[in-house]
């Protein structure tokens, strides 16, 4: 259960990020350049949070970089859906949030889906 952010292309002269996630169930690293005492605190642009909570599914966000004196540099709200066991990068310049990769425990899942798959369609082409 849970997921990692990390975000690209800030621009410059950003040096760290945060964001907030309106679901209930999750604490993307939350609201801190609103509350800075929160235990969170930024993280810098070459961090990936870990969330262990569960992911909020589809959400607004608010995504923001910031420079070394806790500026706003850029912030973008977006709606997107955040699932478990993915790796997500927000990417500043398009706003758009991907996955990055598979979890290594979801690999075998797939493979054998795919290979199920295609004994199927085997199978129905020698009928």
């Amino acid at each position: 259960m849970g997921f990692t952010l990390s975000v690209e292309n800030a621009p410059a002269p950003a040096t760290q990020w945060g964001c907030y996630c309106n679901s209930e169930t999750t604490l993307v690293p939350n609201s801190v350049w609103e509350q800075p005492t929160k235990p969170y605190g930024l993280l810098m642009l070459d961090e990936r949070w870990e969330c262990v909570d569960p992911a909020p599914g589809e959400n607004p966000i608010d995504m923001a970089c910031f420079d070394s004196e806790g500026h706003i540099v850029k912030e973008s709200i977006v709606t997107v859906t955040i699932l478990d066991d993915r790796d997500y990068i927000f990417d500043f310049a398009t706003e758009t949030l991907r996955i990055e990769s598979l979890q290594a425990g979801c690999l075998p899942m797939v493979i054998l889906c795919l290979v199920i798959g295609c004994l199927a369609v085997f199978g129905l082409l020698l009928l």
